[in-house]
Order: structure tokens, then C-alpha cells, then sequence
């Protein structure tokens, strides 16, 4: 291989000075990094822009807000007009905390939300929610304190859990309001039921505690789900007996929303059906769930094939056939399938086209067909509920990854945007 000395003069010094400029452009770009959102570059201040812009061919996800409403009603309806603790845990099941927080927050059947992560609160606490925020998960005496300034409900289950909130008690200056996770039998989270009388008591009576509600988990099998119901009634019985409030009893997520009406006590507990995932046939016949979100892109190539021509790695794509087809700007690293090869269609000005070039990790190959159907610009819908190929359930089951893992697999990093 050559070495710098054996190049010709001109060569060498043309190479080494797009070096340096490669290494200069990088420099500038770690020193706005390092400065933050609008840092000097050559270019202009430095901003990264998450929103929806109709001029760009980048996927989206849409949010349909008259479908969550409609979803929301249906919830409340099944829980006999009792409020809605709406779970927005991870990340709103991918579909985006920071819109469908707000979004949530804005109906009048919710009484509050529902998150597992402190960042998860805090990050709808920025984006203007004000209703309660219940975090259900056990955080360190740190979390815990910082939960409390930004009016966020931790929840315990821990036996140490007395000491550490007296002592985030003490240094706030005012009692920690909490949420006690009562384990039934899941074997999850929570405080175990047969040994949690003493625990209750002693949080109940702390000066530094103040118990804002109660709540259990349960295993979504129908049969079990009544021993726990009937594991937590005698633990609330217990408490009750001797005068120990417990603040708002809530046990019912989805299944039990429709199963099990005995566990909805003073507020249901819904995610899933939310976002309109009903938990199995029997309860699709008991609610119309809607779909509430949609995964969108725009046609960036159509090309003409012909036969023995072929699209995609490793030639996926060989039509027998004269035909056309159409690229997509997106993929399995923003949330759609690579399984979708083959199984799944895409929604174009009203008609779909199968996935037949693979679904690679940004870009997606559909068989368009004989006519040039499709512009470079046209809207794309990838998952969504304007057609029933594209329903998520449609998608999870061609996939065969189901409804809540396609939502799950949304990246982050795409534009929410609320219609």
C-alpha cells in the first residue's frame, strides 16, 4: 500500500487538505453540540427540528385525537362513569409520551395518567399536563424527591420504604404523598399481601407519609384475577376495620376494565384499550375501539422494472413481469417490520400495493404493478385505519409480532403530529 512519502506531491497535499477540512466541519459540529440548540456553525445556528413539516418526505406518525376521544368514552362508559387513570407507560407504548400525555390530559373522563420512569412524568410535566401523575415503579430517595417537586405521585412497595420517605420528608419540609403497590399474586411488583398490615400502618400513621391511593396488578387470567380481587378485598377490609385510609383504590387495567367490573372501585386503570387494543374477541364485541394512530412517509423513487431486472439486497425483487416500483423512506429502525416483506401492504391515494423489495433498515420497496400509479410525493400510510390492510392489528397479524409490539417499535425520534 503506499505510503504518504510515495505520493506525488499535488495528490498528497490535496488529499491531506480534505482532511483536514473533514476534521474542521466534525469540530465545528462537536462545539455546537457541546454548546447546546442554536451554537454558531458555519452554517447558521444549530437546531434540530422534531415537528411535522409537510415538506419533507421523512416518515411521521399522526395522532387521531377524535379517536382517542371515542376511545376514552367507550373506557368510561365500561367503568360505569368512574375516572380514568390513563397508562401512557413507555414512551405512550411508543407512540410518544409528550403528545399523547397532553392529548390524554385534555379529556375530561381522565382523572390523571400513569407512567413507570420518572423521565417519563417529568416529560409531561414539561409539555403543560397538570392533572395527577402516578409513576408506577419504586425510585431511589432521589428520584422520589425530585418526583415530589414536580407534583409527580411516586409509588412503594419496598419494606424500607417508611425510612426512605422520612427521610425525603424531612429534607422537602412536608409529607410525601404516595401510591402503595399491593402484590396479590402476579409476583411482580408490589408489596406482598400477606405481609403487608404492619407495612400499611406504619405509613399510614407517619407524619411524613401521606397515602394518596391503594392499587394492585392483575395476571389477566380471568380465574386467578378473582383469588387476587379477593386477596385485595381482605387486605382493604383489614385496613378499614382499623381506620387506616388508603386514598383511591384502582386495580382495573384493559382486561379487567371489561372482565372484571367488581375490581374498578373509585378509578379504572386502562392502557391498551386506550390506544385501541381490546383484550381479545369478547371484548371487541363490548366496546368499538378505534385505531388512533397512523404511520406515514412519501414516495422519494419510482422506477420501471423489467423482467430479469430486480430491487432490493441480495435481489429480493425479481419480477417475472414488466412493472414498476415505488421507494419509501422508511423502515425497520423507525418501527415497520422488516416481516412486512411479502406479508404487509402499503396505502397510496386510496389503493395498496404489496411490500416486495424488503424492508431494509430505512427504506421500503412496493410492486406498484403495470401503471405508474404512483409520484415521487404521493402519501404513503404504512400502518393506519384508513384501510383494513393497514389496520395495526391487520399489520401485527401479517407479521405475526401482534398489536402492541408494531406500536412499541416506533422510534422516538419521528414527528408526532395530533390531527
Amino acid at each position: 500500500m503506499d505510503r504518504p512519502t510515495d505520493l506525488p506531491r499535488r495528490r498528497f497535499l490535496h488529499l491531506a487538505g480534505t482532511a483536514a477540512g473533514l476534521a474542521a466541519t466534525s469540530a465545528c459540529a462537536s462545539a455546537a453540540r457541546a454548546n447546546g440548540p442554536g451554537a454558531s456553525t458555519p452554517g447558521g445556528p444549530l437546531t434540530v427540528d422534531r415537528t411535522y413539516n409537510p415538506t419533507r418526505f421523512d416518515p411521521w406518525i399522526e395522532l387521531d385525537r377524535a379517536a382517542w376521544a371515542h376511545n376514552v368514552r367507550e373506557a368510561a362508559r365500561l367503568a360505569g362513569g368512574r375516572p380514568i387513570l390513563a397508562v401512557v407507560k413507555n414512551n405512550a407504548y411508543g407512540l410518544g409520551d409528550r403528545a399523547v400525555g397532553p392529548l390524554l390530559a385534555g379529556m375530561s373522563q381522565v382523572g390523571g395518567l400513569a407512567a413507570v420512569r420518572v423521565e417519563e412524568a417529568l416529560a409531561m410535566r414539561e409539555e403543560g399536563v397538570t392533572k395527577p401523575i402516578v409513576v408506577m415503579a419504586e425510585g431511589s430517595e432521589d428520584e422520589i424527591e425530585e418526583m415530589v417537586r414536580h407534583d409527580v405521585l411516586p409509588s412503594v412497595w419496598l419494606d424500607d420504604a417508611p425510612g426512605r420517605l422520612r427521610s425525603v420528608s424531612r429534607r422537602l419540609g412536608r409529607p410525601v404523598p404516595v401510591h402503595l403497590f399491593i402484590d396479590t399474586g402476579m409476583n411482580r411488583e408490589g408489596m406482598p399481601y400477606t405481609r403487608a398490615g404492619n407495612w400499611i400502618e406504619e405509613l399510614v400513621q407517619s407524619e411524613h407519609v401521606d397515602v394518596n391511593g391503594t392499587y394492585t396488578m392483575f395476571t389477566h387470567d380471568l380465574d386467578f384475577d378473582r383469588e387476587q380481587h379477593a386477596r385485595f378485598e381482605e387486605l382493604l377490609g383489614w385496613a378499614r376495620d382499623r381506620d387506616l385510609p388508603l386514598g383511591t383504590l384502582h386495580a382495573a387495567p384493559s382486561f379487567e376494565l371489561f372482565h372484571l367490573p367488581e375490581a374498578h372501585y373509585d378509578m379504572v386503570r386502562p392502557g391498551n384499550a386506550l390506544f385501541g387494543n381490546a383484550p381479545g374477541e369478547e371484548a371487541r364485541e363490548m366496546a368499538d375501539l378505534k385505531p388512533v394512530f397512523s404511520l406515514k412517509t412519501r414516495v422519494v423513487r419510482v422506477e420501471h422494472l423489467e423482467p430479469g431486472d430486480s430491487a432490493g439486497f441480495n435481489r429480493t425483487f425479481m419480477p417475472d413481469r414488466a412493472t414498476w416500483v415505488a421507494l419509501l423512506p422508511i423502515g425497520r429502525t423507525d418501527g415497520y417490520p422488516s416481516a412486512a416483506n411479502g406479508t404487509c401492504e402499503v396505502l397510496i391515494n386510496g389503493r395498496v400495493y404489496p411490500v416486495a423489495g424488503g424492508v431494509n433498515s430505512a427504506h421500503t420497496i412496493l410492486d406498484i404493478g403495470p401503471d405508474k400509479t404512483v409520484e415521487v410525493g404521493d402519501v404513503a400510510t404504512l400502518i393506519g385505519p384508513d384501510h383494513p390492510a393497514v389496520l395495526p392489528h391487520t399489520v401485527g397479524e401479517r407479521t405475526e409480532l401482534g398489536f402492541l409490539r408494531i406500536i412499541q417499535s416506533m422510534n422516538p425520534r419521528l414527528p408526532r403530529r395530533v390531527v
